[in-house]
């Protein structure tokens, strides 16, 4: 799902525990990744790419670098799987 959304030009920015729920069906268990409301649409004539949302503890290094809170380093999808990691190692 976050891969598809990505490539429609839907950037969630903002990976993180308290964007993750899960259900079960029978024994499986489905992650959902929500929270969508701040996430720039790169089609938009104003997108936001470069505003900086996110939770700290699993924000991408590159992203909480100086030179990036200053805007000069877009988001990319590696920023959203590394996002991902520190979320699995926070939760695991």
């Amino acid at each position: 799902g976050h891969y598809v959304l990505w490539k429609a030009r839907i950037h969630h920015c903002d990976v993180s525990c308290e964007n993750l729920m899960y259900y079960r069906v029978n024994r499986k268990v489905i992650g959902v990744l929500n929270d969508y409301d701040l996430a720039p649409l790169t089609t938009s004539n104003n997108p936001l790419g470069y505003e900086r949302t996110g939770t700290i503890l699993c924000m991408a290094i590159d992203l909480l670098r100086h030179n990036s809170q200053d805007g000069e380093v877009a988001h990319l999808y590696r920023h959203d799987m590394e996002s991902f990691v520190w979320l699995f190692v926070w939760i695991c």
